[in-house]
């Protein structure tokens, strides 16, 4: 092989290596333009509340740390059901108002699946995968996870921070069945959404509250006891969607700055509210059962206010803050990795200040939230968009060969009207 052959073979290598790394680098969600950026810091938030939460009694006395313990539960993971619920079913709904037909409302849903699957499952499957295979010693704060077969069909996943991730893509399902109410319940939407609203909340706080056994995460991945939560984020979208079908008069009120300024007064206040009635270090008498459908209205409420009152200085402390915004941005990764970032760093150190071993685990969880995003939930959405993007040609394709034999059909039929 003379020289010349092997510099060829070797830039060819180079080439090819650092295309992978680009295309591993390139944000797949770069492009997408989202209005809500404030979301992203109040995703950070809850990821950051669900992280300390974790992180407080592993170090012991929690100190001044101690409205964190137990806040995890009722304001991170019950405002991640709340947007979650929001973001897909405010996306969904937008995409069928833009259909034509129902052919094409089962196309948006076929894309929401794909999505939903390279987004969510996917990733959570490899995850899965690599901490059962892994050692004991990067498994977690929590060890006793069920089989790898029941995590990946999302059975009961053991006593561990997993519990989320069946329930969610349970509601999944569901979302696309309110939207098809809603969208086609045109002028009677408010009919049939006010008592839908009145009887989960009756039904929920009667006859479907949630017992004891429904809490314990090791061995219930119940969707009906959190349904109330995951539905008042799907009443938002469907409220703040008819918001902006409003006329341009009725928006100017929202958006005047005496409004504006009322919205941010009382989000502040709703979130007051909050950390001292969700948090037992503020309400010693904090009621797991009692307690547990309430925080999901009063978010979804707040929501609401955050939406039609953005911008305004509450929105501002999620929306341009670099720490929250980037939390919030691989807000799955931290979420799945932040137990292992506790055991290394908490069980292997011993700090003299507690705000130090906290810092460390934050650095740690990000790094492998960054690194997760980019080496697996990036790739994967693109796959994702790739798959719907073959869908989307393919629906050309077949509107075009419609339309082309409906030409040659008239083309015949005039051509035996001539010869008649």
């Amino acid at each position: 092989m003379t020289l010349k052959a092997v510099q060829i073979r070797f830039m060819n290598c180079v080439t090819f290596v650092f295309n992978v790394v680009k295309l591993l680098l390139e944000d797949s969600q770069k492009k997408v333009t989202d209005r809500f950026d404030f979301l992203d810091g109040y995703r950070g938030f809850c990821a950051l509340t669900v992280t300390l939460h974790h992180t407080v009694p592993v170090y012991g006395d929690p100190g001044d740390f101690k409205w964190f313990i137990k806040a995890g539960y009722f304001i991170g993971v019950l405002g991640f059901f709340v947007l979650s619920s929001f973001l897909l079913t405010f996306r969904m709904i937008k995409d069928f108002n833009k259909s034509k037909n129902f052919n094409e409302i089962l196309e948006i849903i076929f894309k929401y699946f794909i999505r939903r699957l390279f987004r969510i499952y996917i990733p959570f499957f490899i995850f899965v995968t690599l901490i059962k295979i892994g050692p004991n010693c990067v498994k977690g704060i929590y060890t006793r996870f069920n089989s790898w077969f029941g995590l990946i069909t999302l059975e009961s996943p053991g006593f561990n921070h997993l519990w989320t991730i069946p329930i969610e893509i349970k509601y999944y399902f569901i979302i696309p069945l309110i939207c098809l109410v809603f969208h086609y319940s045109k002028k009677f939407w408010f009919l049939l959404l006010a008592p839908s609203v009145g009887l989960t909340y009756f039904l929920f706080a009667s006859y479907l509250r949630i017992n004891q056994n429904d809490l314990e995460i090791a061995i219930s991945n119940k969707l009906w006891p959190r349904f109330s939560v995951f539905y008042s984020g799907s009443v938002v979208a469907l409220l703040y969607f008819k918001y902006e079908e409003w006329t341009s008069e009725w928006k100017n009120v929202f958006k005047h700055k005496i409004m504006r300024l009322i919205l941010c007064m009382v989000s502040y206040l709703m979130t007051w509210y909050g950390i001292t009635h969700f948090s037992p270090y503020y309400k010693a008498d904090i009621n797991l059962i009692k307690d547990a459908n309430h925080p999901g209205i009063k978010f979804s409420i707040l929501l609401f206010f955050m939406l039609i009152g953005a911008p305004n200085d509450f929105t501002r402390v999620f929306g341009q803050n670099f720490l929250l915004k980037k939390i919030g941005k691989f807000s799955f990764g931290v979420y799945l990795w932040h137990p292992m970032a506790i055991t290394l760093i908490l069980r292997n150190y011993r700090f003299e200040r507690r705000i130090s071993a906290l810092a460390c685990v934050l650095m740690l969880t990000q790094l492998s939230a960054v690194l997760f995003y980019f080496l697996v939930e990036n790739p994967m959405m693109k796959l994702g968009n790739i798959l719907i993007q073959k869908v989307e040609i393919q629906t050309i394709i077949s509107k075009f060969d419609r339309f082309k034999y409906k030409l040659i059909q008239n083309e015949v039929s005039n051509s035996l009207e001539s010869n008649i």
